[in-house]
């Protein structure tokens, strides 16, 4: 019987990236072996290559040689700024890494899965174009250091802690939920966003290793998504989900999001009060367009949940930014009373706060309904 192929990979790693990110992180120089057995788990790597000014890194060369990887020379270029006597330096790995990534790419078709060993943001863009052609994409990356942005771009996302751990059995914490909470203070303490994909890397680092359906919710159910594990947690008073267009942040029971989110532009009720009495005193409905309807229809049905009057602006807003609709600050606001008042949307109170959802049962949104469900 023949013997099943394994899948080709191809890895490349921005070495300064790394480096200083390990140096930092654990007071050691990478463990390039540990990268490459990683690596080989995922098939047969035939391009390994790492980038940097190896004029500055001459004792690494050797170590790399030693696991197949193969140095790949971008010098450093020096030049003087005119606001400070101190010279600066500039190199272009990230613009080598992806020209070369590109050419693989292009060139070698048998390759299945990239490996990209970096924290930088700066390669999202390559590893979106990659999965474009139906690769799969692996990040590998430093806790505190990787953009949580590319963590969650990638098909797979690696600590490189979890390469040290590698083969260690890690208990799996009684009480994951105060696990979250956790991840939500350490993240605030560093300053970040309280996004999904935020607390999703935190908790990894937190755990060695985190995935959300490796858990299950109180009907027995495996998560699968984080956003569902979120929830759940919500659930059982240990967080609260607020959600502002289409951006989820995650903030502690008791605290006042609207003081504390980065997104929402105005307090809730205040818009909402102007608008109303706008609408009182010009006394007539502006006229809007049946694709501006559809538009509006299609941003409502894109929310999980009620949410408020802020939200449903700032996401037309972003609409209009987008070009999908073109309608003033003032027009969206007289647009959303309209929907109100003709009965497209729904109101639900809770505490001193007014959400709003589309209704099922208004003529457009019933006919819009009708429509898909016959196509």
């Amino acid at each position: 019987m023949a013997e099943n192929k394994k899948e080709d990979v191809a890895v490349f790693i921005d070495f300064e990236n790394i480096y200083i990110s390990v140096r930092n992180e654990h007071a050691t120089d990478p463990n390039f072996e540990l990268l490459m057995d990683k690596s080989s788990d995922f098939g047969r790597v035939i391009i390994a290559r790492a980038y940097a000014d190896w004029y500055r890194y001459p004792r690494v060369t050797s170590a790399l040689y030693a696991h197949s990887i193969e140095p790949m020379y971008v010098p450093t270029y020096y030049y003087e700024r005119e606001d400070t006597r101190a010279g600066a330096q500039k190199n272009s790995v990230d613009i080598h890494l992806v020209i070369d990534a590109m050419k693989t790419l292009y060139g070698y078709p048998n390759i299945s899965t990239y490996i990209l060993a970096t924290g930088d943001r700066d390669f999202i863009p390559l590893v979106n174009t990659i999965r474009q052609y139906g690769k799969k994409v692996v990040v590998i990356g430093v806790s505190g250091a990787a953009s949580t942005h590319l963590a969650q771009s990638a098909d797979e996302f690696i600590l490189y802690r979890q390469l040290l751990d590698e083969g260690q059995p890690i208990e799996k914490p009684k009480d994951i939920y105060k696990t979250l909470v956790e991840a939500v203070h350490l993240a605030r303490k560093r300053g970040n966003l309280i996004t999904f994909a935020t607390l999703k890397l935190v908790m990894m680092e937190l755990l060695g290793g985190f995935e959300e359906r490796d858990y299950r919710d109180a009907q027995g159910k495996p998560f699968t998504s984080f956003k569902d594990f979120a929830r759940e947690a919500e659930k059982k008073g240990m967080i609260q989900i607020f959600t502002s267009g289409t951006v989820n942040e995650v903030f502690l029971p008791g605290e006042d999001p609207y003081k504390l989110s980065h997104f929402v532009s105005e307090p809730p009720g205040e818009m909402e009060r102007e608008v109303m009495e706008k609408a009182e005193e010009e006394g007539e409905a502006m006229e809007f367009t049946p694709e501006h309807w559809k538009v509006f229809r299609d941003m409502m049905q894109q929310f999980d949940e009620p949410v408020l009057f802020v939200q449903i602006y700032n996401t037309l807003r972003g609409l209009r930014n987008q070009e999908l609709i073109d309608l003033s600050n003032t027009q969206i606001k007289m647009m959303i009373k309209q929907a109100i008042s003709e009965g497209m949307l729904t109101r639900i109170s809770r505490g001193t706060h007014r959400y709003y959802q589309l209704n099922p049962d208004h003529a457009l949104v019933a006919a819009a309904a009708k429509s898909q469900n016959s196509s």
